[in-house]
C-alpha cells in the first residue's frame, strides 16, 4: 500500500477508504492479532525458560537431598546391620548359656533326687534302728526291773541271814 504516491498514478481516496481500506484494516488486524499471539508465545517461551531453569534447580536441590538421605539411610543400614550382627552373636551366646543352664538344671535335679532317695533310705533305716532300740530300751528296762527285784531279793536273802 503506497499512500504517499511516488511512484503510480494519483489515487482516489474515496475508491480507496470504500474498497481497500476495510481489506487493510481487516490485514492489520490480523497481523495485530498474530503479533499479540507470537507475544503472547514468546512471553510463555519466556515464562518456560524460567520454570526449566526453576526445575532444573529444584532438581539439583532434590538430587542433593536424596544423595544426603541416601547417604544417612545408608549409615542407618549399616548400623542396623552392626546392630542385628551384635544382638545375633548375644543370642548365640545367651542360647548357649540356656543350653548349660539346663544341662546343668537337669544334672542338679538326677543328683537332688539321688540324694532324695538315698535320703529316704537313711530315714528308713533310722526309722528301723529307733524301732530296735525302743525295743531293746524296754527289754532292757524290763531286765533292769527284774535285776532290781533280784538284787532287792538278794539283798532281803543277806539281810535275813545276817540278822
Amino acid at each position: 500500500m503506497d499512500v504517499s504516491n511516488d511512484v503510480q498514478q494519483p489515487v482516489d481516496m474515496v475508491s480507496y477508504i470504500t474498497k481497500q481500506l476495510p481489506k487493510d484494516l481487516l490485514q492489520l488486524i490480523a497481523v495485530r492479532d498474530e503479533l499479540a499471539k507470537r507475544q503472547g508465545a514468546m512471553s510463555a517461551v519466556e515464562d518456560a525458560n524460567k520454570l526449566k531453569e526453576q526445575a532444573a534447580a529444584a532438581l539439583e536441590t532434590a538430587k542433593a537431598e536424596a544423595a544426603a538421605m541416601l547417604a544417612d539411610a545408608q549409615t542407618a543400614l549399616d548400623a542396623a546391620k552392626a546392630a542385628k550382627k551384635a544382638l545375633d552373636a548375644r543370642e548365640k551366646e545367651l542360647s548357649a548359656q540356656e543350653n548349660a543352664f539346663n544341662t546343668d538344671s537337669e544334672k542338679t535335679a538326677k543328683d537332688q533326687a539321688a540324694r532324695d532317695q538315698s535320703l529316704q533310705v537313711r530315714e528308713l533305716a533310722v526309722t528301723e534302728r529307733e524301732t530296735e532300740l525302743d525295743a531293746a530300751a524296754a527289754t532292757l528296762n524290763a531286765a533292769q526291773k527284774a535285776l532290781d527285784a533280784r538284787v532287792t531279793a538278794f539283798q532281803d536273802k543277806v539281810a535275813a541271814l545276817t540278822a
